[in-house]
Parts: structure tokens; sequence; C-alpha cells
């Protein structure tokens, strides 16, 4: 999106603007959606809170120059780049694909990509989670749950060799499908090998005990139900009499080079529960909303598959709200050897790659000039100063594509 001089200026339409199919839908819908959510959805979906209310509020108001702007000027031809401040709403699309963006391409500083990764998914029948989904359990504590049963595997494949044994690993969980449908499950991404925290030794586990991994998995899983009150000892047997081979816990190894092993942690971690890709048709005078969704892969062909799914418009906001990740939540979480000294890898993570998410998501490089190559210097304009600012521009420069740009001649 790049300027260029006109004797015309085009019609106003901001650059950087957020729109999409999905953001139409609440700024169409958000009202009539209120009123209603408290007959047809609250008995399933819970409260309508007002935190759930105030991330609309900021979705819809996401990318709008009033609310302020970040302005990249070029000091040698007086091109200009203005960038919304983002909402940062964790029900709107784009902040959440900047923000996984930002951590996937910086997943270096974290993982150590000379060991061996598996990539672990721990499910739960559908049965179980029918009943986790009325009961409202808090499927975060799932998280730890599964990386101890990991971690215990490889202690116990490697022959107990000691809890100075660490293994290396980053889990989050899902608490959706691809249909949007309740199906909590945790992805895990876990180096092979057990590294002594204290002399730096390495041993990797020769083997695996799938079926052992399993049983551990339904015993951790039940013991965490039976804690939190969503089953007692007599739903529990019946749960372990029914599940005579556990849950299942599906692993599979992560091969290739350096940056693959990144982009396949990227991508089985960083993926959100939803994509504005997604969305095929929609259909606002019927409120109907169709989308696409991975509905299963070929374990041996690696062949994915895709359905379509359409459903009420209402519905489908009250799912995404559903599914949203509460406030302070740490979506992914870090074990062992990946979690030491985190917090301070992540604050250099968040210093350093909002350039790069920026370029990544509106094909703008924010601290060059598109021009003449020169290094842009950055100003920020608060709301109370925004309209002014944007006034002023339009007197001395054009806006073509994203930028402003100088107008040259009478």
């Amino acid at each position: 999106m790049y300027l260029r001089t006109s004797d015309i200026a085009p019609p106003y339409r901001p650059g950087m603007d957020r729109k999409s199919a999905y953001k139409s839908l609440w700024q169409r819908h958000w009202h009539d959606f209120e009123e209603i959510y408290p007959e047809r959805f609250a008995h399933r979906y819970g409260e309508l809170t007002p935190e759930k209310k105030f991330e609309v509020t900021k979705l819809l108001s996401c990318g709008d120059y009033r609310n302020g702007f970040r302005k990249h000027t070029c000091p040698e031809c007086g091109a200009v780049l203005m960038v919304p401040f983002t909402c940062k709403s964790r029900l709107c699309l784009s902040c959440c694909r900047k923000k996984l963006y930002a951590w996937s391409i910086n997943l270096s500083r974290i993982m150590n990509t000379t060991l061996s990764h598996f990539h672990v998914t721990f499910t739960l029948p559908g049965a179980v989670t029918r009943a986790l989904f009325k009961k409202c359990f808090s499927c975060e504590d799932l998280i730890t749950a599964a990386a101890g049963v990991y971690w215990k595997e490889l202690l116990k494949s490697a022959g107990n060799p000691g809890k100075e044994w660490q293994s290396g690993s980053l889990a989050t969980v899902h608490t959706c499908g691809n249909a949007l449908n309740y199906n909590p499950h945790v992805h895990l991404i876990g180096t092979r090998e057990l590294v002594n925290t204290t002399t730096g030794e390495i041993i990797r586990s020769p083997l695996l005990n799938y079926r052992r991994i399993r049983f551990s998995w339904m015993n951790v899983a039940l013991r965490l139900f039976r804690k939190n009150g969503i089953y007692n000892e007599e739903e529990i047997r019946d749960i372990r009499a029914r599940y005579k081979n556990g849950f299942h816990v599906h692993l599979q190894p992560i091969t290739g080079t350096n940056n693959e092993v990144l982009f396949r942690t990227a991508e089985y971690l960083a993926a959100g529960y939803f994509h504005n890709s997604m969305i095929t048709a929609v259909d606002h005078a019927n409120a109907k909303i169709t989308f696409r969704y991975k509905s299963w892969v070929d374990r041996n062909t690696k062949e994915k598959f895709y359905s379509e799914m359409t459903l009420d418009i209402y519905e489908f906001m009250a799912r995404m709200l559903f599914y949203f990740p509460d406030k302070h939540r740490k979506a992914i979480r870090y074990y062992g050897i990946y979690s030491h000294g985190i917090g301070k890898k992540l604050d250099q993570i968040t210093r350093r790659t909002w350039a790069k998410a920026i370029e990544s998501s509106f094909d703008a490089n924010s601290e060059i000039c598109p021009d003449c190559g020169t290094e842009m210097f950055e100003s920020v304009v608060f709301s109370y100063f925004a309209d002014r600012e944007w006034r002023k521009l339009w007197k001395t420069h054009l806006l073509i594509g994203g930028y402003f740009r100088m107008k040259r001649g009478p």
C-alpha cells in the first residue's frame, strides 16, 4: 500500500482500517444480539458480563483514527504512514493475529532446536467433555496436568534418573474444535531429551510407552475432575470401565530443519480458534454465516479434508464470546528448561517485534520510507489531537493505498 503523486485526490479510505467480514458481523448485529442474549443464550453460555461487552466495544473501535495513532514520517520526502492504535481485544482476530505472529517469529529465543521434539495432543472423550461444559470446568487446569504427564513419562522411559533431569515443553489448551464445537484438548510441544539442570548433561528417552501415557493422562485428568467436583467416585469408576484403553493421546515427532521445527511449533500452538479467511459467506438479511473448517487429516498421507458449516449469526457470536480467553490468562505456558527466564524473554519479544508484526499484517514496513528508503521517525498522536492532525495532513498530502504523500505542484 503506497501513495503515488496524483492531481486528483482519491476518496478517503483509511489504509490501515481493519475492515473484514468478521468485524462487519459485530458492527451490524451487536445491538440486536445484546438484547436477545439473556433469553436465548445465557442459560447455555453464561451471563453476558461487562467484561465481554467491553471486549466487543474495543473490537468495534479497532483501527479508528479518532482514537489515536502512531505517525511515521520520512524526513527526506515527507511521506507519512499512520497506523491507528490497535484495540488489543481478545475478540479481535486482527490484533490476535499480530500478537501470535510476534510470538512465533521469535520462538528461537525460547526453544532449543538442537534438541528433538514431540508434538503431543491430549484429548478427552465426548461424554467427558459434555460434563465439563455443563459444569463450567476451567480448562486451563488441564495444561499443567498434561505437562506433568509428559515429563514423568520421559523420566520413566529413561529409568527415573532423578527430578533434576528436566524436559522443555510449551503447552496450551484449545477449548473448541475447528467447527466451534466444545472440545477441550491440550497441545504440547516437548523435548524428547532430558537435560540435567545442574550439570547440563543430556539423555534421550529411548522409547515412550504409548499405552502407559494414555492411562497416565486418564488418571491425572480424572483426579483433577474429582478435585473440582465434576465427577464423584462412582462416576469415575464407570469412566474407567468404559474407557479401558485410557484417554487418547496422539504423539508425533517434529522433524526437519531448525526453521521447520519452529514453524510446526507455531502452527500447532499459536493458531487462533477462528480466522477471518474461514468465512465463505455472510447473509446479513437472514442472519446466517457460512464458514469452512478442517474436518480431519489423513495421518498416513497428511492430506487435509474440509467441510462447511452454516450457523445462525447470533449463535456464532455467542460461541465466539464463550471461547475467547479470559482476561490475564496465559494462553501458552512454559515448563522445565523452557521456563527459565521466560518473563524476560517474552518482554524482549514484545519490544522487538511490533514493526515486523505490522509489516506482516498490513504489507507495510513502518520503519522505512517506501520511496526513498530513508528511515522514518515515529511519533504518537493521541485521541485528543487525532482529528486536528488528520485535517492538517490533508492540506499538504494525498492519501493513496495507506501512505500520505506530499502534494506536488499547484
